[in-house]
């Protein structure tokens, strides 16, 4: 599978109550960085943990993973 058709099951994952994976778009960044998830207009209340190789920057489009009850930025996506 090429990166392309990845990116596009996760995408339909997404609608899944609890996907595995997540794509995103960072819009704030305090503590943590909120993101405004594929299909939604406003962004999480929630700020979520990032991987130390990772620098988050508002604007970017991110893959989250799902870690138990909550998700993991993992990095940017360039498409």
């Amino acid at each position: 599978m090429d990166f392309k058709g990845l990116i596009k099951d996760i995408v339909k994952e997404e609608t899944q109550k609890q996907a595995r994976f997540k794509i995103g778009t960072v819009a704030n960044i305090d503590d943590k960085p909120t993101i405004i998830f594929s299909g939604e207009e406003n962004p999480s209340e929630k700020g979520y943990s990032y991987l130390g190789s990772y620098t988050p920057t508002v604007g970017d489009r991110v893959l989250l993973v799902r870690v138990k009850s909550t998700y993991v930025i993992l990095d940017k996506l360039i498409v």
